[in-house]
């Protein structure tokens, strides 16, 4: 039976141009029309890459109106050019590579794998893995270091770990590092290992993403590939990116049917190699330092020559619908074999940072809230503030702060006020009531930004000198303006007292 060719619709794409990025200095360049001409890029080998495989050693393309393509041609293709075919020879490149750089930045949990470690050998290097993994997420490497240290200082094992019960002396020691969950959630997770794996992290990633906290589809997989030496895919937000450059997916890297793309071919990858864990974390490494969301280094990729994104700049642009498997127009004949997954390119930038698609981003909510500072006694050493501890869940769970009451209302100066009212109300209903027993000082206000939030939080002091017949509640504690430095706080906290330490 003849393949039936497609009667689809085509998306009508706009392919303004496949020029890269211009430098400072070429904002002056000619549009004329003249063939395609060879720029020499700025970026030089090192003579430690004298040897190196895999990149090109041809200069970028720099190509002129006359060499674009015109606006709304449409370039078909199959679903397999999105295959792992052309990125498959240039593992053993890509390996070479790591092996040179992975030291660079001088990550202290990256070890040679040893398949003669025993069993419990394996389940100390895969906890240590953990913790790496877990204080990396929306963290830079050079920030997470000297936390890591001090972390594997205190809780050397999982079992030290395990054995704490107050969750307090685990977020003094995650102070700083932001997304306090992640630490509630990690101490829940080593009390499940100790408690149902006898202390050692499970090496089924499916047993490993299911039953132990903080362990995801990324984090399992990083952890099994690297310390136990499965061959198990692990992809993060870097590697989304650089396989969809790699396998030029033009689509929402957060569709359901791109996640399996790429988590496939991720899979197909692994598959390929006897050094896993270092086949995930040269991904990592090139896609963290290599392949960046902006002005990526194409010239120093080890995977340059199987990168579809790559290949659509160097293509022969006379060559109409060619994709980078090489398919043209005549070659998408069964309509089963179409991609239905991308979306048309947009008509400016360079060709390799059309990938993946830009989407817009989610707007922040915004909220605003009273911060009531209440101090206690006459200034000195012996002055006291109120802290009050935040729920176990949720935002900033676990952490001190000043007593705080979120707004609903337009932040008006009687809405402020009415917040801080609300607390002493709190602490002595009398009290509350009798507004002229206390004076209450705004201090202004400052925006505080979450990854989901812009906070606005308003400041307002209100000095006693004398407890009277104030209660505190069971989450609530007086605490010495000098001991404010040793409290497990938030920035945001750390933010108003910034602003109160130097007022009398």
């Amino acid at each position: 039976m003849s393949a039936r060719k497609s009667t689809r619709s085509r998306k009508e794409v706009d392919y303004g141009g496949f020029d890269v990025e211009l430098d400072a200095n070429d904002n002056n360049a000619s549009s004329s029309s003249r063939p395609a001409k060879r720029r020499k890029t700025t970026t030089a080998k090192t003579a430690a890459d004298a040897d190196y495989e895999g990149a090109s050693d041809t200069d970028d393309l720099v190509l002129d109106d006359a060499d674009l393509l015109p606006r709304g041609t449409v370039m078909p293709h199959s679903r397999s050019s999105h295959r792992t075919d052309n990125v498959v020879p240039c593992i053993g490149a890509l390996l070479k590579w790591f092996g040179r750089v992975k030291n660079t930045r001088g990550m202290p949990w990256r070890h040679e794998y040893d398949a003669t470690l025993d069993d419990e050998a394996k389940a100390q290097r895969a906890y240590e893995v953990l913790v790496s993994e877990i204080m990396l997420q929306q963290t830079q490497v050079a920030t997470v270091i000297p936390y890591y240290y001090a972390w594997l200082k205190r809780f050397p094992t999982i079992h030290d770990l395990a054995a704490v019960d107050d969750i307090e002396e685990v977020n003094a020691l995650w102070k700083g590092l932001g997304y306090y969950r992640r630490a509630s959630l990690l101490l829940k997770g080593a009390k499940k290992v100790v408690d149902d794996f006898d202390g050692r992290i499970p090496s089924d990633i499916k047993v490993l993403e299911r039953d132990v906290s903080a362990v995801g589809r990324y984090t399992a997989g990083a952890v099994c590939s690297i310390a136990y030496g499965v061959k198990a895919p692990a992809v993060d937000g870097n590697v989304f990116r650089l396989f969809s450059r790699l396998l030029a997916l033009h689509a929402p890297l957060k569709s359901k049917p791109v996640q399996d793309i790429i988590w496939d071919a991720a899979s197909t990858l692994v598959s390929k190699t006897d050094r896993p864990g270092d086949l995930n974390q040269a991904f990592i490494e090139l896609g963290s330092t290599i392949c960046k969301p902006t002005s990526p280094l194409c010239g120093e990729c080890p995977l340059q020559k199987g990168c579809g994104a790559y290949s659509l700049l160097t293509k022969l642009i006379t060559d109409l619908g060619v994709f980078p498997s090489g398919q043209s127009e005549e070659a998408v004949q069964d309509i089963e074999d179409a991609c239905s997954v991308c979306e048309p390119f947009p008509s400016t930038g360079n060709t390799v940072t059309r990938f993946p698609m830009k989407v817009a981003k989610k707007k922040a909510r915004l909220e605003a809230s009273v911060v009531t500072v209440i101090r206690l006694g006459p200034p000195g050493a012996g002055r006291m503030v109120l802290m009050s501890q935040r729920p176990a869940k949720g935002l900033l769970a676990g952490l001190w702060e000043f007593p705080t009451v979120d707004l609903k209302e337009e932040a008006t100066m009687t809405a402020q006020l009415d917040a801080t009212r609300s607390v002493i109300t709190g602490l002595d209903p009398g009290l509350g009531d009798d507004e002229e027993s206390y004076t209450p000082v705004v201090l202004g206000n400052f925006l505080h930004l979450f990854s989901h939030i812009r906070k606005t939080y308003y400041v307002v002091c209100v000095d006693f000198l004398s407890a009277k017949n104030m209660k505190v509640g069971k989450n609530s504690k007086w605490v010495k303006e000098t001991d404010f430095g040793s409290m497990n706080v938030g920035k945001g906290s750390e933010k108003v007292w910034e602003m109160i330490s130097h007022r009398k």
